[in-house]
């Protein structure tokens, strides 16, 4: 795949994770586990890890079971109608489950267990970032609401375009930083102007967020969108086999899972 289709790709599951937020849990959920199933798949193949079949299927273990983790969680915030711990306190267990899972990944290995570090490694990588994955299905229980989706997508979207052009990492990066920011301002604007979000789903009542600190979250996002896309753009095109088909789609997931750990943040954080 060209770098142009693995943008493309790239726009293609942020569309479909923001448009996911606005259409239920289960919804969103079922595109969070397909973001990560891609990740599963062209990961191994991407870092040329060894037993490719069987870390594909731990990874993806562990995205369903990150997915269904947040839904669990997420139901039960709503049924207490709390959002005072927040909904993720049980992701870092699964993290935690999910190193044990490598761990033994590696024992059931029958292959003589050749580079077991970089194996260990490499599935532990993959799995983190299918768990940041599942934060995404926490976004529209933020305060501000399933809204602030689009926006970091948004930003992910277009520094995912400037990255595919063949400008160097030199140029691309700061052009990265300046197109976020000005992508998550301006999609948070036009949200706040159209009165989307800024409710507070978990908190008795709503709350409006003012167009104020909508810009500040989105200009916030869209600085981190900048930072993580050049920083994948950076590691992935070391990678000989980042073209590949099964390779390029992950190397198209990637971003858009990572960004839910730092969705969730905004929204937590900046948000209220």
């Amino acid at each position: 795949m060209s770098a142009s289709a693995t943008a493309t790709t790239t726009f293609a599951l942020a569309a479909l994770v923001g448009l996911a937020s606005f259409g239920g849990l289960a919804v969103l959920a079922l595109a969070v586990v397909l973001v990560g199933a891609l990740v599963a798949a062209g990961w191994p193949e991407l870092l040329d890890l060894p037993a490719r079949r069987s870390s594909t299927a731990v990874v993806a273990l562990v995205a369903v079971a990150s997915a269904v983790v947040a839904v669990l969680a997420v139901t039960a915030a709503r049924s207490a109608g709390s959002q005072v711990s927040g909904v993720l306190g049980q992701l870092p267990a699964v993290a935690a489950l999910a190193l044990l899972v490598a761990f033994a990944h590696q024992l059931l290995r029958r292959d003589g267990r050749p580079r077991l570090v970089e194996s260990v490694t490499g599935v532990v990588t993959a799995q983190a970032v299918v768990v940041l994955a599942a934060a995404w299905v926490a976004v529209p229980t933020t305060y501000a609401g399933a809204t602030l989706a689009p926006v970091v997508l948004a930003a992910v979207a277009a520094t995912s375009a400037v990255a595919a052009t063949t400008w160097p990492l030199r140029v691309a990066g700061p052009v990265n930083l300046l197109v976020g920011a000005a992508t998550g301002w301006l999609v948070s604007s036009v949200t706040a102007l159209l009165g989307g979000g800024g409710t507070a789903p978990l908190v008795g009542g709503t709350s409006a967020v003012s167009e104020g600190r909508w810009a500040v979250a989105g200009i916030v996002a869209g600085l981190g969108a900048g930072v993580l896309v050049s920083a994948w753009r950076a590691l992935s095109t070391r990678l000989p086999a980042a073209r590949t088909v099964p390779a390029a789609l992950a190397v198209a997931a990637v971003p858009v899972a990572l960004a839910g750990g730092g969705a969730y943040l905004v929204g937590r954080l900046l948000l209220v």
